[in-house]
């Protein structure tokens, strides 16, 4: 049985949504703290994103260090978008909840 009735919830079917209800946090309290979090993350990838990153950094180390260093920076920029849509669509389906 599906309780999950928001539209986030129906969009993410693969995802597991917290189901508000009385016995357990409001959908407002919930969405507060996602969203409190997803401002965290957004001022975080800000900073992140001023880090200098350059090749001249990696060359002394060879080609493959720059190559290695571009690819693990780039898997965590996709950690943070990631991470990103897990909170925004959190935030959604509780303040959807809430009403």
């Amino acid at each position: 049985m599906n309780l999950d009735t928001t539209s986030v919830a129906l969009d993410n079917p693969s995802t597991q949504f917290p189901l508000i209800h009385s016995n357990g946090n409001s959908g407002t309290t919930l969405g507060n703290e996602y969203y409190s979090a997803l401002k965290a993350l957004n001022a975080f990838e800000e900073i992140f994103s001023k880090i200098e990153f350059h090749q001249r950094d990696y060359y002394p180390l060879g080609d493959e260090a720059w190559l290695k260093a571009r690819a693990q920076r780039q898997a965590q920029w996709a950690n943070i978008g990631s991470l990103k849509k897990y909170l925004e669509t959190h935030t959604d389906h509780c303040f959807q909840s809430a009403t």
